[in-house]
């Protein structure tokens, strides 16, 4: 599949989602702020040479680049997170203006979906997007205010961990929805 049609899946996104987490808990400790920042920085690097949403990836780099050079690798590693959760929020509700990101999901794997799917599929995005959005704003939150073991906390485990249980909740529902609308 060409790099811009819907629903096309790139190495980078879950390769950095799967490592967010592990260079938090790995080089933090070890090597300290101004490492995971540019360990960061590779990770956004990733994503753009994987040749989606480059400008928003370069805007990325940028602030990332710009907090580096002017000393503030905390700030920097602490607002990462804020990034991508309002980056993705974005993606999910702006979807919303088209074809919802979710329904282009369900259609790889169900082309023919029902009206009722098309609705449902409608709805888990605009859930997706307010969950990043909130998300994106306990990040903030804590980024601004909490101590940086807290905010690693958030960001490394429990951010990850709601995700997980919002992922198995919508799960649950839609096999109940599905079995509703199979008996209908």
């Amino acid at each position: 599949m060409p790099a811009g049609r819907p629903g096309t899946r790139h190495w980078s996104s879950p390769l950095s989602m799967v490592l967010f987490p592990v260079a938090l808990w790995v080089v933090l400790p070890l090597w300290g702020t101004r490492a995971l920042l540019i360990t960061f920085m590779v990770l956004a690097s990733l994503q753009w040479l994987a040749g989606l949403h480059r400008l928003r990836w370069t805007a990325v780099l940028v602030i990332l680049l710009a907090l580096l050079l002017g000393g503030q690798a905390e700030l920097g590693i602490r607002l990462y997170p804020v990034i991508i959760n309002v980056s993705l929020a974005l993606v999910f509700l702006g979807s919303l203006r088209a074809t919802p990101l979710i329904e282009r999901l369900a259609r790889l794997s169900e082309p023919d979906l029902p009206p009722s799917g098309v609705r449902y599929t409608r709805r888990v995005t605009w859930m997706w997007g307010i969950f990043m959005t909130l998300n994106a704003l306990v990040a903030l939150t804590l980024a601004l205010w909490a101590p940086l073991n807290v905010w690693q906390i958030y960001t490394g485990a429990i951010s990850y961990l709601l995700a997980a249980l919002l992922m198995a909740g919508e799960w649950l529902v839609r096999q109940r929805v599905r079995r509703k609308t199979v008996h209908a």
